[in-house]
């Protein structure tokens, strides 16, 4: 069986020299990885940069005025956009938008029968979110008659009836904020995600954005 091998051999110690080739992994040339680690980790994560697992985690990580101080453009369309009207100053949002941004802001309809699903679906029996959407939509109607005219152009407001799924949030054509509406759970408690359009357009940016842009192509606006 060992032709080459002596009895003698056959039961002496293994030589150090075998010993430690055996003892060491097999070696992985750096061609096999090259080109492949930034391909993997784009197909595998598109152009998501961040998750979190609650909007409540989301927002401690990234503050508001971290998102939208300084933007140019914001559009967002949800249920009652609680991240814009309840937790970005009104002043601020004021300075913006008299300063040059532009404000998209899609509610789902107070009035509407999706909103009535979900709040069944979420378990409310005291108009939870019909009153708290109708109060975030004031809050913005308010803003806009305080505006300059010219301003007040660059704030619309917008309702859809529809199943809600997402809420989105757009930022300066480059940043999203997306969250999933998740079966029996508040919108705080959805994860949370920040995508990152890519020079090249793949990614799940274009597909968030053409859902924001199809939802406002059929709102009523406000």
């Amino acid at each position: 069986m060992f032709p080459d091998w002596t009895v003698e051999q056959l039961f002496a110690p293994c030589p150090p020299d075998v010993l430690n080739q055996r003892s060491q992994p097999p070696a992985i040339e750096r061609t096999d990885l090259e080109g492949h680690a930034d391909r993997i980790s784009a197909e595998g994560y598109a152009d998501v940069t961040a998750i979190f697992p609650t909007r409540a985690e989301f927002t401690f990580a990234r503050p508001t005025h971290t998102l939208f101080d300084g933007a140019k453009s914001i559009r967002a369309a949800g249920l009652s956009l609680n991240l814009l009207c309840q937790q970005y100053p009104d002043q601020r949002l004021y300075q913006l938008i008299e300063g040059g941004t532009t404000l998209q802001c899609l509610f789902l309809d107070p009035d509407g029968q999706a909103i009535q699903a979900r709040e069944q679906e979420e378990g409310y029996t005291d108009h939870h979110l019909v009153t708290l959407t109708r109060l975030n939509i004031e809050v913005l109607t308010r803003l806009r008659k305080r505006l300059p005219p010219e301003a007040a152009e660059r704030l619309e407001i917008a309702v859809y009836d529809e199943t809600v799924r997402f809420n989105i949030t757009l930022i300066n054509d480059q940043t999203c904020i997306m969250q999933p509406y998740l079966p029996q759970a508040r919108g705080v408690d959805s994860p949370t995600f920040i995508i990152e359009r890519r020079p090249s357009g793949n990614g799940l940016y274009a597909a968030f954005e053409q859902i924001f842009t199809s939802l406002w192509e059929r709102s009523t606006p406000l």
